[in-house]
């Protein structure tokens, strides 16, 4: 590691200490005690002070309040009439292209009656461009879709669509799109668009190969110009929780891409065009002309606040979509910032070290709970302010043992739920915030966030409590004692207890979290081998059922997509981040074809999820979500260590408009619900 990750901070020394030999010794490892590349760097002069620098600018970052953000951002937006703007206003930039004949008049490129959106702090002011990271672009430049999800993760909003209507007992949703919205080339967005990638991308064998559990059986509807409608086999009320956080990839610019698919030109010259650009076939290279990140750029169409114009292996360029539909109070169209400027940064270290000599406005993706303390320290100095949003993940490490593993000595271990209960009660998570979080993350057990309305109290302090003495007696209840005296717990049998975790470096604190576990589970006896992995081993261990112990971070935990998606606590996911039951998962998701029957406790979870994202009775659907997490805490299925983490989000002093809180990670997708559109640059 490099100093760029690390940082001197006196109350991990002191807490290391009561850990005793090997903790230090893990502190020397990570170059906490000054060894090292780390050993020049000057620390804070105390633990009190270091305490100061790292609080966060609005309290601990537990929940949320609510009056944390302007109110209308928690209801649908208003239109233009709706809120008296009958004159609208353009950056400058386009006045001079309107004055060219480049572009029609703003009247002409809004529509009739566009949506007004309130920015949190005031009116902004146009110009500037930001400077931003690789992939940060995606913060100031959202994927929008039809609808938006609410600040707090809770609500579904709409954005490009003025409304759906659930019919036919929810199996169809019908969307009506608001009229007047373009493309970023000024060609109208219809429900042809939609049409055409549900029935030549999604529906066609060659690009999409299988269907997506979700749109098994589907099939779609337009009505006219603006209304369409999604039909399904069985009722799917929550649809509209996959729309508000990711229904950009629901449409495509028909009028555009008809051009590179095979069903609108031929074949054969798809193909010769992607070999004469060093493309493997018509379908890389369809993908590649929809693909904004692809180092060739395409002019295709978006529907974004700004569209990229240029990209190089170092740097990318994209200035403001002159056709984006959104306005302010006072008439002026969105966006207010005039470009974007995205570095291509080598390494997530050195991001970080740019990122505290103050050389982007906002950035935030690839940082690390590690680099609070730099970022802290030179904020005042270098013109920029630490955010810490709070991760809205149930766990920022989920720890989980392997229930269908095929040995059937550790698979008896791993199911028995008095061996999940002893390694949580073995966990001090107070230690391991203190060392790992600075104090500012939640110790819990794995559930949802405190905002989500299916959470209990009960539900995330179930056995996270520290009591190694219960731990042991448990572990020696089950028969897991020393039964040869080397100072390591057995098997049953009196064979070794051999079991190795094997895990995943990136984006939570995982590589301190395991090495602090595995210590307090040495102290009771069970030693625990760590094995770092790549993510891609990963996922191909997890597909063959093969790991003893794995962890993730167990995001999915807020509204947005607990309900539609709750890989944590019902074995109905496959993938790299789900490990402790493979062979569960694949029973359901195959109707039992492939796969073990799972025991009677787990197949409930199955039948109260089945009930959960079927039903429209909000009142059943909450009931049946917390069936499931009651289970998950008397279970323990998933092991939670720390919950709503602190993310340090950096903010250039010019960069105006950026709530001083806000969710960050995948279910929030990051910025997507704090209107970055209106977000601006103090010029001068």
């Amino acid at each position: 590691m490099t100093a760029a990750r690390l940082f001197f901070w006196p109350m991990t020394i002191a807490v290391l200490q009561k850990r005793g030999g090997c903790l230090l010794a893990l502190a020397a490892g990570l170059g906490l005690l000054g060894c090292g590349e780390d050993r020049h760097y000057q620390p804070p002069a105390s633990g009190e002070s270091a305490l100061r620098q790292l609080a966060a600018p609005n309290g601990t970052p537990r929940d949320i309040s609510r009056d944390a953000w302007p109110e209308s951002w928690f209801s649908a937006p208003r239109k233009a009439s709706e809120a008296g703007v009958a004159v609208f206003q353009q950056s400058p930039v386009l006045d001079v292209q309107v004055a060219a004949g480049e572009l029609p008049p703003v009247e002409e490129r809004l529509p009739a009656d566009p949506i007004v959106v309130e920015p949190i702090d005031e009116i902004g002011a146009y110009g500037g461009t930001a400077r931003l990271f690789v992939a940060g672009e995606q913060l100031l430049n959202v994927p929008e879709g039809t609808l938006r999800p609410g600040p707090q993760l809770q609500l579904t909003l709409p954005n490009f669509a003025e409304r759906y209507a659930y019919s036919d007992s929810s199996k169809t949703i019908t969307i009506f799109l608001r009229p007047g919205h373009k493309w970023s080339d000024g060609h109208p967005l219809s429900a042809d668009d939609f049409k055409f990638w549900f029935d030549h991308v999604l529906m066609n064998k060659e690009m999409t190969p299988v269907v997506e559990p979700r749109f098994k059986g589907a099939r779609f509807e337009k009505h006219d110009d603006h209304t369409f409608s999604y039909h399904f086999p069985q009722p799917m009320p929550l649809f509209v929780k996959h729309l508000a956080h990711n229904s950009s990839r629901l449409s495509m610019p028909a009028h555009y891409m008809k051009r590179y698919h095979p069903n609108f030109t031929p074949k054969e010259q798809l193909e010769r065009e992607a070999e004469e650009l060093g493309m493997t076939d018509w379908r890389t290279y369809f993908s590649a002309v929809h693909n904004p990140r692809d180092l060739i750029v395409f002019p295709c169409p978006d529907l974004t606040a700004y569209v990229t114009v240029s990209r190089t292996s170092t740097r990318v360029s994209l200035v403001r979509n002159p056709y984006y539909p959104k306005i302010d109070p006072a008439g002026n169209q969105l966006p207010y910032i005039d470009s974007l400027e995205v570095q291509n940064v080598a390494s997530a270290e050195i991001m970080a070290a740019k990122a505290s000599t103050g050389q982007v406005d906002f950035a935030g993706r690839q940082f690390m709970t590690a680099d609070i303390p730099l970022f802290k320290r030179f904020e005042k100095e270098k013109g920029y302010s630490t955010y810490l949003w709070p991760r809205p993940y149930g766990s920022d490490v989920a720890l989980m043992v392997n229930m269908t593993h095929p040995d059937p000595e550790l698979r008896a271990l791993f199911q028995d739920v008095r061996f999940r209960r002893a390694l949580s009660l073995a966990l001090d998570r107070e230690e391991i915030n203190d060392i790992a979080y600075y104090g500012q993350g939640v110790p819990r057990q794995l559930t949802v966030v405190e905002s989500s309305r299916y959470f209990e109290p009960e539900f995330a302090s179930a056995y996270a409590e520290h009591d190694p003495e219960r731990a042991m007696a448990l572990l020696d209840e089950i028969g897991v004692i020393d039964s040869d005296g080397d100072g390591r717990r057995d098997l049953p049998d009196g064979s070794a207890l051999e079991i190795t975790l094997e895990y995943t470096l990136g984006e939570t604190p995982k590589q301190v979290t395991v090495d602090l576990a595995t210590a307090h589970w040495r102290e009771v006896g069970l030693h625990i081998n760590l094995k770092q992995i790549s993510g891609a081993l990963q996922g191909i261990r997890t597909r063959g059922g093969v790991m003893h112990m794995s962890i993730w971070h167990a995001d999915r935990n807020a509204d947005i997509l607990f309900p539609i998606e709750p890989f944590w606590f019902v074995p109905m996911h496959i993938g790299q981040e789900v490990t402790q039951w493979p062979e569960w998962s694949r029973w359901y998701r195959t109707d039992g074809t492939r796969g073990e029957e799972p025991p009677p406790e787990v197949k409930q979870l199955i039948a109260w999820w089945e009930v959960l994202r079927r039903t429209s009775d909000l009142e059943e659907r909450v009931a049946m979500g917390k069936k499931i997490l009651r289970s998950q805490a008397e279970n323990l299925w998933v092991l939670g260590v720390i919950g709503l983490g602190p993310h340090p989000v950096i903010v250039s002093d010019r960069l105006r408009n950026v709530p001083r809180d806000g969710y960050w990670g995948w279910d929030s997708r990051w910025s997507w619900p704090y209107y970055p559109e209106t977000w601006y640059l103090k010029q001068g």
